[in-house]
């Protein structure tokens, strides 16, 4: 796929293995160690001349700036530290190198971790951001309930009601 999109008017090719879509699975259980899919990005940079960027299991400023000096890629997405630390890039500019402190939750299943970050951009989005973590069984319940009405909205938009 990427040697395909080299040949392309393509401006940019983001390897990531998240998605937010509701019922998606999620490609990593948030325990990872560093950024998740360099490998495949260093393989990647070998058929593409396009910039690459890398998404996935960034947690420091220095596994960023290595995956940028290694040449495997040409940006990095913080995703999850963004979450954390929405102004994390302007403190990293600005010479700062604090670094996110991602939560831990124990026996959180399948999904829980991923619903957590969607809920807390929620939050973000909505000016409602709190320091605190929360109660993830909360945060669950809370996610699958927003989940179920955008599903609701979407199938009244565009469901085909000659499958009925």
């Amino acid at each position: 796929m990427v040697a395909a999109l080299d040949g392309s008017s393509v401006d940019l090719i983001d390897i990531s293995g998240r998605t937010y879509f509701p019922g998606a699975k999620s490609a990593s259980g948030g325990a990872g160690k560093g950024p998740y899919f360099i490998e495949f990005a260093k393989r990647a940079r070998a058929v593409t001349a396009k910039p690459l960027m890398l998404t996935g299991g960034f947690k420091t400023r220095r596994q960023a700036e290595d995956a940028v000096a290694s040449g495997a890629v040409d940006m990095v997405g913080l995703a999850r530290a963004l979450v954390l630390e929405p102004c994390l890039a302007d403190l990293w500019n600005a010479g700062q190198k604090p670094e996110p402190v991602f939560p831990r939750f124990s026996d959180a299943p399948e999904g829980g971790i991923t619903a957590w970050y969607t809920m807390r951009l929620t939050e973000i989005g909505a000016a409602m951001e709190t320091q605190d973590f929360g109660d993830l069984g909360q945060v669950i319940r809370d996610y699958e309930g927003r989940d179920k009405r955008r599903t609701e909205v979407w199938l009244r938009h565009f469901a085909n009601d000659d499958a009925e």
